[in-house]
Parts: structure tokens; C-alpha cells; sequence
């Protein structure tokens, strides 16, 4: 019975050691919104106003010394490509928010690197950029695969609105 328990609680403890050292610990989802230039008229001199300009992005925190590979990003359900930054970062400033004006940064554990992920929206439906409810990122680091869901998705000032 000794031995049984003393085996039992050893692969216990070798499970739990090796359960994804390399996955995402944080990430969180930013939006900026800018208008192009002035509004344009059509033939009959009706206004057009002009659609704005959403860039989207998602800041990531994990372990893993590697580049992360995100396979897909949907935004309710929009697939959306995305590009990894080249180079990894101790801690990030992401802008401004839009509704305080107060600074926003990235700060991982102690350890951990920040990456950044540039999206874009693949041709097709297009996303109001306030309709964002759930935001699914999958990819890998090295082997290990992950899948991480965001709820939450931050309005950032635009550099012309500082």
C-alpha cells in the first residue's frame, strides 16, 4: 500500500512539473480607430463620410524563449491573420486609453516576455469595432499548443489625439 501511494503521489508530482511550462500566463486585446482625411462628396454632392480605420493587436505573456506561431485569431467568429513582432520584450507601453487618458502598460512576471501580435481582418465580413465579445487565439510554442479566449478588447488614443 506504501508503495502504491509513494508511486502514485511521484507521478502526481511529475504531471503537475511538466504541465505546460510554455503557456500563455496573460494577454490582452487593443484597438485604435482613425478617420482618414475629409469626408468626400459623390456625383450628386452628397456627403460621404468616410469609414474608419480600425488597427488591431493583442499583447501575449508567456515563458517560452521562442517566437510564438498563432495559427488564427477569431474575433466572434471573423478569422483574422496575425503577424508575431520579431523580437520579444521585458515590458511593453501600449498607448493611451482613449476613455481616461491614462497610460497603458504591459508588464510580465519576472521571467516571462511580452509579444506582440499585429491582425488583420481577412477580406469578407467586416467587424464593428464595438461589437467584440469573445476573441480566440490558437497557435504553439515550439510543440505545445495553446488556445486562449479574451472578453475584453481596449480603445487606444490615436498618435494625432495625444
Amino acid at each position: 500500500m506504501k508503495k502504491l501511494l509513494g508511486l502514485l503521489s511521484a507521478v502526481i508530482l511529475c504531471s503537475s512539473c511538466n504541465a505546460q511550462i510554455y503557456r500563455i500566463q496573460k494577454a490582452q486585446a487593443f484597438y485604435t480607430a482613425s478617420f482618414p482625411g475629409m469626408a468626400m462628396k459623390d456625383e450628386n454632392g452628397n456627403t460621404i463620410n468616410p469609414e474608419p480605420i480600425i488597427d488591431r493587436f493583442i499583447y501575449i505573456e508567456c515563458r517560452f524563449n521562442g517566437k510564438p506561431k498563432v495559427d488564427s485569431v477569431f474575433y466572434n467568429g471573423i478569422l483574422f491573420t496575425a503577424a508575431v513582432a520579431d523580437k520579444a520584450e521585458t515590458a511593453a507601453t501600449v498607448g493611451i486609453k482613449n476613455e481616461n487618458g491614462k497610460p497603458v502598460k504591459f508588464i510580465p512576471k519576472k521571467g516571462n516576455k511580452v509579444w506582440k501580435i499585429y491582425l488583420t481582418q481577412v477580406a469578407g465580413n467586416t467587424l464593428p469595432h464595438e461589437a467584440v465579445k469573445k476573441i480566440i487565439i490558437k497557435g504553439r510554442l515550439n510543440k505545445i499548443k495553446f488556445t486562449t479566449a479574451i472578453y475584453l478588447e481596449t480603445q487606444l488614443t490615436t498618435p494625432d489625439r495625444y
